[in-house]
């Protein structure tokens, strides 16, 4: 007498596509909506702190060691930087200041009072951890 073998379930294969496609258009749709913030300048190598918080530097006014101002790359003038700032409707809008390590404490007091008089708001001043 012959008798037939039981069926084994038959296993179906899981199809990874649809994931393939979801994780890669989140990947498109996290780099488009992700904000870049513009590096910082070249020539301006930062105040080192060791307990500061981590943030990331949005386009900041840079001091460099022999006290020019860079704004964007190019050089500028405290006074032209906060009038375009005031054009831009930031009268008393956050300062960001990324200032060289070198250059000499008494020319950064100098610095921060020009600002204050020109109408700046409040002043944050962007360090690197170590």
């Amino acid at each position: 007498m012959r008798l037939s073998r039981p069926r084994a379930p038959r296993r179906f294969s899981e199809n990874t596509i649809p994931l393939i496609n979801v994780v890669f258009l989140m990947l498109i749709f996290f780099l488009i909506a992700g904000t870049l913030a513009p590096p910082l300048d070249p020539e301006v190598s930062l105040i080192a702190t060791n307990d500061a918080e981590g943030a990331d530097p949005p386009a900041a006014l840079s001091v460099t060691a022999d006290g020019r101002f860079r704004a964007a790359g190019e050089d500028v003038t405290i006074e032209t930087w906060l009038a375009g700032r005031e054009a831009e409707g930031g009268e008393a809008a956050p300062v960001t200041l990324a200032v060289d390590r070198e250059l000499p404490a008494d020319r950064l007091i100098d610095i921060l009072t020009r600002l204050r008089t020109g109408g700046a708001g409040p002043i944050e001043i962007v360090t690197e951890r170590k």
